[in-house]
């Protein structure tokens, strides 16, 4: 004779049996589609020869000049800079294309200036400040009481496609 447990067992048995029947299901036709997607091209991210080219100096005195000699706001609580930023690649990526931006709209008159804080400066600061942007290991504080030198945020890990074989 079966007891309501017994059968409540059963049924939750059946119903696990379903669901990873599904499951499989579900990652079959995954596969399927993840293997019918045709390998991109890799991109060239070279930079043309009309394009300027990273000048790290000329950037790091741009930034000192121009964006941290004018922003004065605490960093309390989670927002952080690092006094070192030019040794973090995502922060030197996105204040490369701020001071393009810059050399571009600086020279217009009117409310260019007004727009570049507003599109470019400001998106800037809050991708950089914020407590998973590049510095988020980076203190102030810690950075100058520091015992271990400065070690930057590892980037994105990547493989090549050779290396996925």
């Amino acid at each position: 004779m079966t007891t309501p447990d017994d059968r409540l067992i059963a049924e939750l048995c059946a119903r696990v049996q379903a669901l990873e029947a599904w499951r499989t299901h579900q990652s079959d036709q995954l596969d399927e589609l993840l293997n019918s997607i045709p390998t991109a091209e890799p991109v060239d991210m070279t930079l043309a020869e009309d394009d300027e080219q990273l000048d790290t100096d000329a950037l790091i005195d741009w930034v000192h000049d121009t964006v941290t000699s004018v922003i004065a706001r605490p960093l309390r609580g989670e927002l952080t800079w690092c006094p070192l930023w030019w040794e973090h690649p995502e922060a030197v990526f996105r204040l490369e294309a701020l001071r393009r931006a810059w050399t571009e709209l600086a020279p217009e008159p009117g409310t260019a200036m007004s727009i570049w804080i507003r599109d470019h400066l400001d998106p800037c600061l809050r991708e950089l400040l914020t407590p998973l942007g590049p510095f988020a290991d980076c203190t102030h504080n810690e950075r100058y009481r520091a015992l271990n030198g400065h070690t930057p945020l590892p980037t994105l890990p990547t493989k090549t496609p050779e290396q996925t074989d």
